[in-house]
């Protein structure tokens, strides 16, 4: 029984019937924050069942030239130790009200001509800070995927020059550097705070969850998405181990 308290659960992420959407289309009410009475957590660790890939190096192009000196490699499929599996987004879905957004702000760079994080999660309408930390041209492009409507494209001709945005709709946006074209990550915009990435071990945490049912949602850029019933009693903590099937 997944609803135990501090019980270890396995569960095996696969099937087409768990591939949709990540972002529910439809028009909702707006989240409430409120105090959380006997909140609850759902962590655990993601992990790959097929054959780690090494990571390839990247063809560089474009603008290249104080790029070279770095060893860059791309990071769609990130495998570590133990199988696990790094930069899956999880989110719970249909919740509605809980804890407050966090103060801290998001930030995304471009560092060593790498987009730093390769993916991160944000709660929409709360300010972005994007950061060029290279002494070279860089521009930030966000799209919407699918269907690569642009939010917005900003350069960024100076190191350290810096800029915030809103995601204002939930979804995924996809981010580029027209400078450097091998230069990808992703941001996952959520319309309420329970959201995180994976690490380097594929461990995630969401916590303050008021007590009750919900859609555990996975979303991996090469690996697509995945989700799972849950349902947590007051104030326990449900421990996950779920595994994307090998490609």
């Amino acid at each position: 029984m997944t609803t135990l308290l501090h019980r270890r659960t396995l569960i095996q992420l696969g099937g087409a019937a768990l591939l949709a959407p990540l972002v529910p289309r439809a028009a909702r009410a707006a989240y409430k924050p409120e105090t959380v009475k006997n909140g609850g957590r759902i962590s655990g660790v993601v992990r790959y069942a097929g054959k780690a890939p090494r990571p390839k190096k990247v063809k560089l192009s474009g603008d290249s030239a104080y790029c070279r000196k770095f060893d860059l490699r791309e990071e769609g499929l990130l495998v570590g130790k133990g199988k696990a599996l790094r930069n899956v987004v999880v989110l719970l879905e249909g919740i509605r009200s809980g804890k407050p957004v966090p103060s801290e702000t998001p930030s995304m760079a471009e560092d060593r001509c790498t987009f730093v994080p390769h993916v991160l999660s944000v709660t929409t309408r709360v300010k972005v800070e994007f950061v060029n930390r290279d002494p070279v041209l860089n521009t930030f492009h966000a799209s919407t995927h699918p269907g690569g409507q642009t939010l917005f494209n900003i350069g960024t001709p100076k190191k350290g020059q810096k800029f915030r945005r809103r995601i204002a709709k939930p979804g995924i946006v996809e981010m580029r550097c027209d400078v450097h074209p091998w230069e990808l990550a992703w941001i996952v915009a959520v319309d309420h705070p329970y959201h995180c990435v994976t690490d380097e071990k594929g461990a995630f945490a969401l916590e303050q969850i008021p007590p009750g049912r919900y859609t555990l949602a996975l979303w991996h850029e090469k690996l697509g998405t995945r989700k799972r019933k849950v349902e947590l009693n007051p104030g326990a903590h449900l421990k996950l181990e779920l595994t994307y099937p090998g490609r």
